[in-house]
């Protein structure tokens, strides 16, 4: 990026970003289903974490619990193009090398047994960074990403 776009893009997070109508409008269906979730787990949305959360200069991450650097990120169909995969390795990657820990979830698995599982991922990593940043140290991890298919 050359100066001029990075300025412009730290003055539309700065200014645009943290607007609660821009968020609910860069915000699909399925995140209010993801926040329901994560209110029947016991988490309150601008106290344990926040939505549309701008991570550097080029990433809005959908859902982060900032003290334990966890992110959760829900996929919807534009996620399944190659390109788009190739881009969420690149950002996945990006996080992970700056400690943060995403948990991503494709748009319909909010359902029966994978809701089930990723409440239960969720509330697992939370709070396992949350003891490790009451603790004083949050470990880094050995890969990048959470995601449902790696325990099927």
């Amino acid at each position: 990026m050359d100066n001029r776009s990075e300025l412009a893009r730290a003055r539309l997070f700065d200014k645009t970003v943290h607007i609660p109508a821009i968020k609910n409008c860069i915000s699909g269906d399925n995140e209010n289903r993801v926040l329901m979730v994560l209110k029947t787990i016991g988490y309150t949305q601008n106290v344990d974490f926040v939505r549309q959360h701008p991570i550097g200069l080029r990433y809005v991450l959908d859902f982060a619990f900032i003290p334990e650097q966890v992110a959760v990120e829900i996929d919807g169909k534009h996620h399944r193009t190659k390109k788009q995969r190739k881009l969420d390795d690149i950002r996945d990657r990006f996080l992970h090398s700056n400690n943060w820990v995403t948990v991503r979830i494709q748009d319909g698995d909010f359902h029966g047994y994978k809701a089930s599982f990723y409440k239960n991922l969720i509330k697992e990593i939370v709070e396992d960074r949350r003891g490790q940043f009451n603790r004083g140290t949050l470990f880094p991890l050995d890969f990048p990403r959470f995601v449902q298919s790696d325990y099927e």
